[in-house]
């Protein structure tokens, strides 16, 4: 019964409500400050850094970067865009009506012709998808890319928790085709893959910061409740998650818009909890040890934040990859794992022994006394983490590959430090 856990948690414990951001307490800010370190140099390494202790240093937050950023269209049509927040969330994540009635996120669109709606069609495969067997599943994915254009004339507020979680960037309307910053350049993409009872929203500003650095990132909302069956396990999630994830992939590539503009050979993906889970599997983890559990291997690096890899449920262990979850050992590309030290939800005491099965390089950094619910100070720090990983293994900066192997915390933000004695710098024998 190891889907209960998707059920169970509080709507506020999965996503990032605006009430689990908050500035860090006392006790944080004191061991900030008293950190065991002399040096404060920039992420980049700028002298020869070794691999002794003492060449360990602290990075500088990234901020926002040099590109102006646009994005396919995201406008909920006029008589929709009212409904409210609860209303607006069934829509995102699938919730069916009282009456049964099934809610679409792209039936609310105002132009859906200018978004980006993919047809999943699910193999007639209950053992592995269940009561997503033969349906097709519209599924919604915003895309940010570094634009052309100036950006900061045409924002769009997204009609959920007043745009909390920030604004879209001029988007293209009906009939518009994306202007890349540089037409001739083809960019590293980047998917972000949200948590269970979440969606896309959550991630608009994270997209766009990091479209700004000069990539295309592809938001899913995966619609989880389109399919979910009350009171049941819905372990099919698991399996539906990555064979979304490759199906918009393969509409991106094969697409006139994106395709051409997009570094086949660099593409990466970033999951937080169940995404985290998410980034796992299509990254090669076979799903409850099964090897037909669908992967794609033209991801070539995944950022997993806090991801589900399992848990004790009752007085049983249950492990998303297999016994011991030793299915990781089919992901051989770079992987860099963080977590809360306090995490209720997504326990450290499963995430570490399954970053131990991974056989490709390796990264772990832990977010001191943060629960799953993390401090905005914490995202700021996975946020920078994400962008050292992904600069090191997207865009093959040797300068960022050098800082992530030496650089113990990130500047600002709350307390976190990378555990060297996780780190794998060259994968498994």
């Amino acid at each position: 019964m190891w889907y209960g856990v998707f059920r169970a948690i509080p709507t506020n414990k999965i996503s990032r409500e605006p009430l689990s951001c908050k500035k860090p307490g006392l006790t944080n800010r004191v061991r900030f400050m008293n950190r065991c370190f002399s040096l404060s140099l920039l992420v980049f390494c700028t002298f020869g850094c070794s691999e002794t202790q003492d060449s360990y240093v602290e990075g500088n937050p990234f901020g926002r970067g040099p590109y102006s950023v646009a994005s396919t269209n995201m406008e909920v049509a006029p008589e929709h865009a009212d409904m409210g927040d609860d209303a607006m969330h069934s829509y995102l994540v699938g919730r069916s009506t009282e009456t049964g009635q099934q809610r679409f996120f792209a039936d609310i669109l105002r132009y859906p012709e200018a978004a980006w709606v993919t047809g999943v069609k699910v193999p007639g495969a209950i053992d592995l998808y269940g009561p997503a067997s033969g349906m097709t599943l519209p599924i919604v994915t915003f895309i940010a890319y570094p634009s052309g254009e100036e950006s900061t004339q045409s924002r769009y507020s997204f009609p959920y928790h007043g745009a909390a979680y920030g604004s879209f960037e001029d988007m293209l309307g009906p009939g518009e085709i994306p202007n890349f910053a540089n037409p001739n350049e083809r960019y590293p993409l980047i998917f972000i893959s949200h948590g269970s009872n979440a969606h896309g929203i959550y991630d608009v500003k994270h997209a766009h910061d990091l479209a700004s650095h000069g990539y295309i990132v592809a938001v899913i909302t995966y619609g989880d409740e389109l399919t979910m069956k009350p009171e049941d396990t819905n372990k099919h999630l698991n399996y539906l998650r990555p064979l979304i994830t490759k199906a918009v992939l393969d509409s991106l590539l094969s697409s006139d818009f994106f395709g051409p503009h997009i570094d086949v050979n660099n593409i990466g993906i970033s999951g937080f909890s169940f995404g985290g889970f998410t980034a796992l599997a299509i990254a090669g983890g076979a799903i409850e040890g099964n090897s037909n559990s669908v992967i794609d291997r033209r991801i070539t690096a995944a950022v997993a934040a806090a991801p589900w890899v399992g848990g004790t449920y009752g007085l049983k262990k249950i492990f998303a990859f297999g016994p011991n979850n030793n299915g990781l050992n089919r992901i051989d590309i770079p992987v860099i794992g963080l977590f809360g030290t306090n995490d209720e939800v997504t326990d450290s005491s499963f995430i570490l022994p399954a970053m131990k099965k991974l056989s490709g390089p390796a990264y772990v950094v832990e977010l001191i006394d943060q629960t799953h619910a993390l401090e905005e100070g914490s995202w700021e720090d996975r946020n920078n983490w994400e962008l050292l990983f992904f600069s090191a293994f997207l865009k093959h900066d040797h300068a960022s590959l050098e800082a992530l192997k030496n650089t113990r915390s990130m500047r600002g933000g709350n307390e976190d430090v990378q555990l060297f004695d996780y780190q794998v710098l060259n994968g498994s024998p």
